[in-house]
């Protein structure tokens, strides 16, 4: 068997920190194709992913051609990787299509594996409503954190959506931060 190209491995990688499972990946002539699939709550969620094999500059065509593919496929969200930059319109187009857009030189390695970065993870709705009723306070009072940042990205946190940090601490062992997904400046 033939080794993978670097970016298929990256990919693979990123998708299984999200919880997701890949089984199949298909070569067609410009672009690799995976449905990664995730278990949670007795539900299945689907996705598709496609890899571009050439850097490209990715318009709105390749956006709605995804989209297409995902309703065919019931999948619930999709990502494009590889793209050389992203034209506006497919950034408009991708965020109300749940579409993830990746540049091709997305990071190399593990973000989460580095000792100076804390664990993140998205919080469950429970989570979620049980610190809210405990505070007295709204989801749009929690502190925020943009789309943009590099934990956010990598984990594919929408905005809306509350991200869990856990910190070491020495005095008081583990620690939680809540910080509200926003999409635009800090």
């Amino acid at each position: 068997m033939a080794d993978l190209p670097s970016i298929i491995i990256k990919t693979r990688n990123l998708l299984s920190m999200r919880g997701y499972t890949v089984s199949e990946l298909f070569e067609y002539e410009n672009r690799y194709v995976l449905y990664p699939i995730r278990e949670k709550d007795g539900s299945t969620y689907k996705q598709v992913v496609w890899i571009f094999k050439e850097p490209l500059v990715v318009g709105i065509a390749f956006v709605k051609d995804l989209y297409y593919e995902m309703q065919e496929k019931d999948a619930i969200n999709g990502m494009l990787v590889g793209g050389l930059r992203f034209t506006p319109a497919a950034k408009k187009g991708a965020r109300g299509r749940r579409v993830e857009l990746i540049q091709g030189n997305y990071s190399s390695f593990d973000l989460f594996d580095h000792h100076l970065v804390p664990r993140h993870r998205i919080a469950e709705d429970d989570e979620i409503n049980l610190l809210l009723n405990f505070y007295g306070i709204t989801r749009s009072e929690l502190p925020r954190i943009i789309r943009d940042d590099p934990a956010v990205k990598v984990l594919g946190a929408r905005p809306g959506q509350v991200i869990r940090i856990e910190r070491d601490s020495l005095v008081a062992g583990i620690t939680y931060y809540y910080r509200l997904v926003i999409d635009g400046k800090r």
